[in-house]
């Protein structure tokens, strides 16, 4: 793998946004069972169902990226890959990379998850050359990323508009080498 397997994105930027339909039927349902327990309280307790409704609103808080994306969730360019909450990460500060992909259960149709594991070559305070924190309450709501460590990143590849192995090729391109792993994703 290398830029002359994707030759269109040289040169070019790669950006994945965040996709709401999983997270828009996760939180209908949580709104759903919070209703349902707020009417029994209103029902058999009588009383305004302050719980639940403060349950609704911290699950469509958390999850409001996932919702109404305002902003790319991951963004790939000549100068390195940004992520949303972060920060911009040259091409020159990842040491290695490697891919995993994990079925949720063991049904053929069962969901995939991929995961991009990263290690950096220094400490994310010298790795990251724009930080992109947003708002304080960006801390409290749902991301695709999770760091490990002093160095070590994880990004959740699932859950975005485009498909995991496309976005690993990308990945691939942009670094300019194949990354390790499990090639075959299950779609």
């Amino acid at each position: 793998m290398g830029p002359s397997d994707r030759p269109e994105l040289l040169g070019r930027v790669f950006i994945s946004d965040f996709d709401s339909r999983p997270a828009r039927a996760f939180v209908l349902a949580g709104i759903g069972l919070f209703g349902l327990a707020g009417l029994g309280s209103l029902a058999f307790i009588r009383t305004i169902p302050i719980v639940p409704v403060l349950c609704m609103a911290a699950l469509v808080f958390h999850f409001a990226p996932a919702l109404w994306p305002h902003k790319s969730a991951i963004d790939l360019r000549n100068e390195g890959f940004r992520l949303d909450g972060l920060g911009l990460i040259p091409w020159e500060a990842i040491g290695k990379a490697s891919y995993n992909e994990r079925q949720i259960n063991q049904n053929a149709k069962a969901r995939v998850v991929a995961l991009l594991e990263i290690e950096l070559v220094a400490t994310f305070d010298l790795a990251i050359v724009r930080q992109d924190p947003g708002p304080p309450w960006r801390r409290l709501q749902a991301r695709n990323w999770r760091k490990v460590g002093d160095s070590h990143l994880t990004i959740l590849l699932s859950g975005l508009t485009d498909k995991p192995r496309d976005i690993r090729q990308a990945f691939e391109v942009f670094l300019g080498s194949p990354i390790t792993g499990p090639r075959g994703l299950v779609v």
